[in-house]
């Protein structure tokens, strides 16, 4: 394998290892009427020579809820309920920063934050 092989696949691992698409996570905290919780990533990061090592609980996280029309009834918001210290759920990270997307703004995806973890959604319990 040639240096410049070495090289490339080095960053790509980098790039990978640091790229937040989807992990689950325990439910710490969960405010039902603001649909946000505080979340425990159940991932661990290692850095090479160290020990594994839990990431930082996120804080403020949405959760979705769904909307539904049941035999042509008027349309009812289902709200999660979600245990903490009990439910597991599944985060995602989104794109870009989701902030201005969260009011149904446009947003021009100028920000550098990508994949970041304080653009994490819950979308569901395990």
């Amino acid at each position: 394998m040639t240096n410049a092989t070495e090289f490339f696949r080095a960053i790509q691992q980098g790039v990978f290892v640091n790229l937040n698409t989807a992990m689950p996570c325990k439910v710490l905290a969960y405010d039902e009427t603001k649909r946000l919780a505080k979340i425990e990533p159940l991932f661990m990061a290692k850095e090479a020579g160290e020990e594994p090592a839990k990431l930082a609980p996120i804080e403020n996280v949405p959760v979705l809820f769904q909307k539904y029309r049941v035999n042509g009834s008027e349309v009812q918001n289902y709200v999660p309920t979600l245990e903490p210290m009990v439910d597991t759920v599944l985060a995602v990270f989104c794109q870009r920063a989701i902030d201005e997307a969260m009011k149904g703004n446009n947003v021009y995806p100028g920000t550098a934050r990508m994949f970041d973890v304080h653009d994490a959604v819950i979308v569901g319990v395990f």
